[in-house]
């Protein structure tokens, strides 16, 4: 009895002992299952943040790129919109040449025709920009005037342009070089009798600058008839002008039909107005009478702006001799100065 006591004690102890090992491995497990949980949702929470982080980062660094994208683009946008203002200008004032050459009627105010048509063409321009690259362009064209170089015109422009953020606001002044364009001078001197040809570098006057010196009572007419000069303006390469006695540059010069910087001969505004001299330091070049075989005579100068407008005389001279045949100029004493020509009479 006793012993049975003793057994029953005995499991009801055990049963206990497993009843407490039971509920300690329980509370084991339970806070043990707390902790993971609690690491998941901390591990979970971090990694969302951090996912948020890495979104925000990759989008400022696209808006970032984006930014720089429109900013370059904007940027060559409005580089190239005023590289091309010279070459729309240039591109106005050959095609005024051309109307005057053909018509024989002279561009009247040519700066503010220049200005007019200049303004058009980027008015045209601003809205092709706005449609296409969603910018928006606003330009005025402010001036078109002579500079010190004779072989320059200058453009002032006051340029704005806007996309989103980004902004450019100058007044600028373009360049506009006046080489490989054509004279019309000669053309609008010769129009009451417009008998002029020309071969795409040459204009040939046949008897037409004869009439202009018979119109306007000048020395020796006769010696002009078949006369010729450049068309088309290209800047003399022999400076120091007074080279132009060395050797056979003089021929060199009149064969390539080269300008000179002259104070006394017109600017190119002015020769698109048909004036034959103005107040701007401006340009010359020689009118060749046709070939003599002597010497023993003389004109007007031969000198653009001393025909077209001044009408001093000149004296013969030879400036290349083919077997008995002359290539000559008439030259007042200050061009032989110029020109370093005094001691020549023929070469």
């Amino acid at each position: 009895m006793n012993l049975n006591k003793i057994i029953k004690l005995k499991n009801l102890r055990d049963q206990k002992l497993d009843m407490r090992k039971n509920k300690e491995e329980y509370i084991f497990y339970n806070k043990n299952g707390n902790v993971f949980i609690g690491l998941a949702t901390i591990m979970v929470f971090l990694l969302i943040i951090m996912s948020i982080i890495f979104l925000n980062v990759s989008n400022d660094s696209n808006q970032i790129n984006n930014d720089a994208i429109d900013s370059n683009s904007f940027n060559y946008m409005i580089q190239d919109y005023n590289r091309n203002i010279p070459v729309l200008g240039k591109d106005i004032m050959g095609k005024i040449a051309n109307d005057t050459i053909h018509n024989y009627v002279p561009c009247s105010d040519s700066p503010n025709t220049i200005k007019k048509r200049l303004q058009e063409k980027l008015d045209e321009k601003n809205e092709e920009i706005g449609n296409n690259n969603n910018i928006m362009m606003e330009s005025e064209v402010l001036s078109v005037y002579n500079g010190n170089n004779p072989y320059h015109v200058n453009i002032k422009t006051h340029i704005h342009g806007k996309k989103g953020n980004l902004e450019y606001d100058e007044v600028i002044e373009s360049v506009v070089k006046i080489e490989g364009l054509k004279d019309p001078l000669p053309f609008l001197m010769c129009k009451n009798k417009p008998n002029l040809s020309e071969n795409g570098t040459k204009i040939i006057y046949h008897d037409s600058l004869e009439a202009y010196f018979i119109e306007n009572n000048l020395l020796n007419p006769y010696a002009y008839n078949n006369a010729s000069s450049p068309l088309i303006i290209k800047k003399c390469p022999y400076d120091p002008y007074e080279h132009h006695g060395d050797g056979h540059t003089l021929k060199n010069c009149i064969d390539n039909g080269y300008y000179h910087e002259s104070a006394d001969g017109a600017c190119y505004l002015c020769r698109l107005e048909g004036k034959g001299v103005c107040n701007h330091y401006g340009l010359e070049t020689f009118i060749v009478p046709n070939k003599v075989n002597e010497l023993n005579f003389r004109s007007i100068s031969s000198s653009d702006h001393v025909i077209f407008n001044d009408h001093y005389p000149g004296e013969n001279l030879g400036f290349y001799k083919n077997g008995s045949i002359y290539e000559i100029l008439f030259l007042d004493d200050s061009h032989r100065a110029k020109y370093g020509v005094e001691h020549l009479s023929y070469i």
